[in-house]
């Protein structure tokens, strides 16, 4: 199921309700030009939630994984099959907390190819979606990582008169 639209007060930057008595402005969104400026809003400029810090890591990025994958919404599709290429990041600790040149410390990079064109190869699913998420999953659950993100495009969509190169991005974590 594609993700659905969230509400309007949720998209970008949030839309502040105005007071009632204010009958001018209703049905238009605020205006920018007092952003900055005190009487453009409550508080502005100053925050009374502490900022969010996010984990530092270090990416390995494999890019233009390629393999063949039978993977469609339509029968012909999923019959004929098509080249689907990948490009995938691991998450590591930064590298001050690594041993230096070890092997061990890191992910083979030629195990995780391997891990994805066998995915591809595979899978049977209709939805460039259902695989990218197939694919973070296996490697989340083969690979110590914390966060992957997996990146899958159809590189030849077999559909009479279809141009273009669908693609799917997702980021994923354990939980």
């Amino acid at each position: 199921m594609p993700p659905r639209r969230r509400p309007r007060a949720e998209r970008g930057r949030a839309v502040r309700p105005r007071s009632k008595g204010n009958r001018a402005g209703v049905g238009r969104a605020p205006s920018r030009a007092g952003a900055g400026s005190s009487t453009g809003r409550a508080g502005a400029g100053s925050s009374t939630r502490p900022a969010v810090r996010r984990a530092a890591f270090d990416w390995l990025r494999l890019a233009g994984i390629q393999a063949y994958g039978h993977l469609g919404v339509t029968s012909k599709e999923r019959d004929l099959g098509q080249r689907v290429e990948a490009d995938i990041e691991v998450a590591y600790e930064p590298s001050a907390r690594r041993p230096p040149d070890s092997l061990d410390a890191y992910v083979d990079y030629e195990e995780l190819g391997t891990l994805v064109r066998a995915q591809i190869e595979m899978s049977r699913c209709k939805l460039i979606e259902t695989l990218a998420e197939e694919v973070a999953i296996a490697l989340l659950e083969e690979f110590d990582t914390p966060v992957v993100r997996v990146r899958i495009r159809k590189l030849h969509v077999p559909v009479s008169g279809f141009s273009g190169v669908p693609e799917i991005a997702i980021e994923r974590g354990r939980s």
